[in-house]
C-alpha cells in the first residue's frame, strides 16, 4: 500500500507539473540588420557536450526555420568534428570562422542554457537579467567573442526538475525550477561591431520533461523569425 501511495503521488505531481509549466520570452533585442541577416544561409549551433542533445536542438530549429523558407543547416551535419571546448585561442576561432565561410555560412544562430534557478517556498526577487548581453550593453559582441568568452551552461538531457519519490509531497510542491535559455544571432558578413543582430532569452518554469523545454523554446525562437 505504501508503494502504491508513492506511485499515486508521483502521478499527481506529474499532472500538476505538466499543467503548471510556464514559458515566457523574458528578454529580446534585434538590430536593424536582423531582417536582412535572416535571409542569408544560417548555421544553427546548439552548445552542448552531449551529441544527442545537440542534434535534437539543431534539428528542431533547422526544421522550423526551413518551414519559414530560411536557408538553415545544423552544425552537427555540416561540421561533425566541431566540439565544445573552453578557452579556445583566437587562432582556433579564426580557423572555425574560415571553415564556416568556406561552406557559405553567412549567419549563425547559437543556442545555450544560460542558467538554472531553484526557488523554495519563499520566492526570490525577480531576476533582473543583469548578466545578459543586452543589459550589459555588449551590442558589439562578435561571434568569436561570444563563442570564446561568453559564460554559458551547456544544454543537457537532464533539463527538468528531478523529483525523488522518497521526498515529502509538501516539500516537492514548495519548490520551483526555472531554466533560462538563450538564442543569439550573428551576421558574419557585417563589420565586427555590427555582427550581433539578435538576442532572445526564454524562461521555462517547472517543465515536465527535457523534450517539453525543447519544443517550447524552439517555438518561441521561431516566432521571432516570422516577424
Amino acid at each position: 500500500m505504501k508503494k502504491l501511495n508513492k506511485i499515486i503521488v508521483l502521478i499527481v505531481l506529474s499532472i500538476v507539473l505538466t499543467n503548471c509549466a510556464t514559458v515566457k520570452l523574458s528578454n529580446t533585442w534585434s538590430s536593424e540588420d536582423f531582417q536582412d541577416a535572416k535571409t542569408k544561409k544560417v548555421l544553427v549551433v546548439a552548445r552542448s557536450n552531449d551529441k544527442e542533445v545537440q542534434k535534437a536542438y539543431e534539428n528542431e530549429l533547422v526544421s522550423k526555420l526551413k518551414n519559414e523558407d530560411i536557408n538553415a543547416i545544423s552544425a552537427h551535419k555540416l561540421f561533425p568534428d566541431l566540439k565544445e571546448k573552453s578557452n579556445r585561442s583566437q587562432e582556433e576561432i579564426n580557423t572555425i570562422v574560415k571553415d564556416f565561410s568556406k561552406e557559405g555560412i553567412q549567419s549563425i544562430l547559437l543556442t545555450a542554457l544560460k542558467g538554472t534557478k531553484v526557488e523554495e517556498s519563499i520566492p526570490e526577487k525577480e531576476d533582473t537579467n543583469a548578466s545578459s548581453i543586452v543589459n550589459r550593453g555588449r551590442y558589439g559582441f562578435t561571434f568569436t567573442d561570444y563563442y570564446n568568452v561568453h559564460s554559458i551552461e551547456y544544454l543537457s538531457r537532464d533539463l527538468r526538475p528531478n523529483y525523488n519519490e522518497n521526498d515529502q509531497v509538501s516539500s516537492q510542491l514548495l519548490s520551483s525550477t526555472t531554466y533560462t535559455l538563450e538564442a543569439v544571432f550573428y551576421d558574419l558578413t557585417l563589420e565586427k561591431d555590427k555582427q550581433f543582430t539578435g538576442f532572445y532569452e526564454v524562461k521555462i518554469t517547472d517543465p515536465s520533461s527535457a523534450k517539453q523545454i525543447l519544443k517550447k523554446f524552439s517555438n518561441i525562437i521561431i516566432k521571432q523569425f516570422k516577424k
